[in-house]
């Protein structure tokens, strides 16, 4: 009978053993192996910041005054943009014949945005003049960016002056 005891508890404890030994090795082969496809680490991808949609003017005299909502998450002023990317375009009315054609677009003003609390973050606004020539068609759109990452195109102003 004493016996029937000890193999009961070399049973038991052989199992115990077993199991314990099973799953280090499972354990171990999902380590090694892993799952997906092995190549360098990829960084996560930021969000593109929002597009300003808001994008207007206004003329006094020769002097052209663009407006924009800085752009907003949940009704608050998104607080880490750096800033915005001022774009014309600007043709000879007599070469603006066509007006479907791509407008040739060049950077004419980086926006930096202040630190929060600015005057920008204050009024939920920004701004951007310059003095316009006769004679030209004007076309101007807006981006705005954080870290190196771009918004898509503002909406597009068009006027000839």
């Amino acid at each position: 009978m004493h016996t029937m005891r000890n193999r009961k508890g070399l049973y038991k404890n052989f199992n115990t053993h077993l199991i314990l030994h099973f799953s280090i090795l499972i354990t171990f082969v999902l380590l090694v192996l892993g799952c997906g496809k092995k190549a360098p680490p990829v960084p996560p991808r930021e969000k593109k910041p929002p597009a300003v949609n808001d994008l207007s003017t206004s003329i006094d005299g020769d002097t052209l005054k663009l407006t924009w909502a800085i752009p907003k998450e949940k009704g608050r002023i998104i607080s880490d943009l750096s800033g915005f990317i001022v774009y014309r375009s600007k043709m000879l009315l007599s070469d603006s014949d066509c007006e479907v054609c791509p407008a040739p677009f060049k950077r004419v003003a980086d926006i930096p945005i202040e630190a929060k609390g600015s005057r920008y973050m204050k009024k939920g606004n920004s701004a951007y003049t310059e003095t316009l020539k006769k004679g030209y068609r004007y076309v101007y759109k807006v981006i705005v960016y954080r870290k190196g990452i771009t918004s898509s195109d503002s909406n597009y102003v068009n006027l000839i002056y």
